[in-house]
């Protein structure tokens, strides 16, 4: 800005002393000096003052409202850390809580599975209970019928030869004394698990599902393996699918179609599996 000086106002003087007052003599010096009136210059004089006083105020405001920012940006950054500081606690508890429900769920189904393990058990000695009995009612029948018991052979060939006639005959009943009687009176002979796995398929043509899977679990357990565990195998899991346990019936059916895949007990125990995945148990 630039600054103009207030300048004196220039008096003429006569002859005498006297001043004169020359207008035109005044307005022209005024004009070629570049000074302002005295009361101009006061008034841009008070504006600026205004001026300078308007942007102290601002300035001072600009500062008050920058300090109050500052000091709302650090309570937020404040709030912000505590925030995060509680979500990471709420994360950890929720992952403890995540880890103890999971165990707890674990526990559970563990125990679940543990009762339904104890509930099938109990069935399975229940339906074998029921079988026994229904084996000894009607042995006791056919004594009352014939008058006495028919007389069996004691020798364990004559014992196999009768039982294996009796059963080709579907004379189930005397077809099992037979065999029961082999296995009680030689049970060291090396053919008493061919009996046994006879004895199960006479159980299971008498639809005694329990009775039989007793009999084709013995003879899982011969040693060495031998080609009637494929067919044992196959029978338990087609006594299973009989009972409605299709999950059991599957396990027995794969073990066929895994572990001896060039048995004639494979077709069958596809089919058994197909059944079995399905679902569709009696």
């Amino acid at each position: 800005m630039v600054q103009r000086a207030f300048c004196p106002l220039r008096v003429l003087l006569n002859a005498e002393g006297s001043p004169m007052w020359k207008p035109v003599v005044v307005s022209l010096a005024l004009m070629t000096s570049g000074c302002l009136p005295i009361w101009q210059g006061k008034t841009m004089q008070e504006d600026i003052e205004g001026l300078r006083a308007e942007q102290r105020a601002i300035i001072a405001k600009s500062a008050n409202e920058r300090e109050e920012l500052t000091a709302m940006v650090a309570s937020a950054r404040e709030d912000v850390a505590a925030l995060r500081e509680v979500l990471s606690e709420a994360r950890e508890l929720l992952q403890r809580n995540s880890a103890d429900l999971g165990v707890e769920v674990q526990a559970t189904r563990e125990d679940l599975n543990a009762l339904r393990g104890t509930v099938e058990e109990l069935d399975f000695r229940f339906m074998r209970m029921e079988q026994s009995l229904e084996l000894f009612r009607r042995d006791v029948d056919m004594r009352f019928e014939s008058g006495e018991a028919r007389r069996l052979p004691e020798a364990p060939d004559e014992l196999r030869q009768y039982g294996d006639a009796r059963q080709a005959e579907k004379d189930y009943l005397q077809a099992r004394r037979a065999y029961e009687r082999f296995l009680e009176r030689h049970g060291d002979d090396a053919r008493a698990n061919e009996v046994r796995f006879a004895l199960g398929e006479v159980y299971f043509a008498e639809r005694q599902w329990v009775s039989a899977i007793g009999q084709y679990q013995k003879v899982l357990e011969d040693n060495p393996p031998t080609a009637r565990q494929a067919m044992a195998n196959l029978r338990i899991g087609q006594s299973f699918l009989e009972m409605g346990q299709c999950p059991n019936a599957e396990v027995f059916f794969e073990t066929v179609v895994s572990e001896y895949p060039g048995s004639r007990a494979v077709a069958e125990a596809r089919k058994g599996l197909e059944r079995a995945e399905s679902g569709n148990c009696p």
